[in-house]
């Protein structure tokens, strides 16, 4: 199943192939305050794809806070925030936002709050590689 989203400008776009329905990827809700801040609903597909597409590099910002283990794609244009990029030996994985799906499930749509906190780096980009989606492409 193929789901095409990106920010509110076009210069980030995606395309995220699922192997499941987003009902049953399920949606989360990690409590940190950047996505808080964000009202940003994630998904993952470990056994999917996404591709990304950056009209402009220039306009992308590649936002690092906390641990310092993953890059928060935000559009400089409009501020949309796409997804967290993992990037690690040679590899990539994304959590995407699905807010920014060009059709987002429901405002009412359950979601499970995370609270990653207590994570050593280590544990976070694992738990990452084996949660996240592999990224195909990244131009």
């Amino acid at each position: 199943m193929r789901q095409d989203g990106g920010c509110h400008c076009g210069n980030l776009t995606y395309a995220f192939e699922t192997t499941k329905p987003l009902e049953q990827l399920g949606l989360r809700a990690c409590m940190c305050r950047f996505c808080r801040t964000h009202g940003a609903r994630n998904t993952s597909d470990p056994d999917g794809s996404v591709a990304i597409r950056v009209r402009d590099p220039a306009k992308l910002s590649r936002y690092v806070f906390g641990l310092t283990t993953a890059e928060f794609l935000v559009c400089r244009t409009c501020g949309a925030y796409i997804g967290a990029l993992l990037e690690d030996e040679g590899r990539r994985w994304v959590t995407i936002n699905v807010n920014t799906l060009l059709t987002p499930p429901a405002l009412d749509a359950p979601i499970v709050p995370h609270d990653f906190d207590a994570e050593d780096p280590e544990g976070r980009v694992d738990r990452r590689k084996k949660n996240w989606t592999p990224v195909t492409e990244f131009s």
